[in-house]
Formats: C-alpha cells, sequence, structure tokens
C-alpha cells in the first residue's frame, strides 16, 4: 500500500471521528468507535470499519446508513 492511501485512511478516520463526535445528534451513532479506514487504490471507495457498544449491531447499521450521506458532505467539506 502505498503512503499516500496509507495517509488518507489516517486522515478520513481522523475527521470521521471527529464529525461523528461533534456533529450527529443521534445518541446510536454516538456509540460507534471507528477502528478503520480502507481507500481503494483509484479513490473511489472507502470501507470504514467499526465497533459499537450497543447490543443491536443492526439498528446501529441502519442509523449509519441513513447518516452517510450527512457524512459523507461533512467529510466533503
Amino acid at each position: 500500500m502505498s503512503v499516500k492511501i496509507d495517509r488518507l485512511n489516517n486522515l478520513f478516520l481522523a475527521e470521521l471521528s471527529k464529525i461523528i463526535f461533534k456533529e450527529i445528534k443521534n445518541p446510536i451513532i454516538k456509540t460507534v468507535n471507528l477502528t478503520a479506514v480502507e481507500i481503494t487504490n483509484d479513490l473511489s471507495f472507502a470501507k470504514v470499519y467499526f465497533t459499537c457498544m450497543d447490543e443491536d449491531k443492526e439498528k446501529v447499521l441502519e442509523e449509519l446508513e441513513s447518516a452517510k450521506g450527512f457524512l459523507r458532505t461533512k467529510l466533503a467539506n
């Protein structure tokens, strides 16, 4: 993996963590801990890995799916 991709992975992880901590108001999403980000070599996709303290992981995943547009917009800015 290239140094550029590694740097972007770390930057995305840090920025997404800040957005979730400071700007998300949904208490279900606030229980999420981001663990890793993997960006493809062509920079077209990013996989975000997370863990959560909540028992209902399916509910957390649904809430994250509904907030993904907001997260993308904030990350793009």
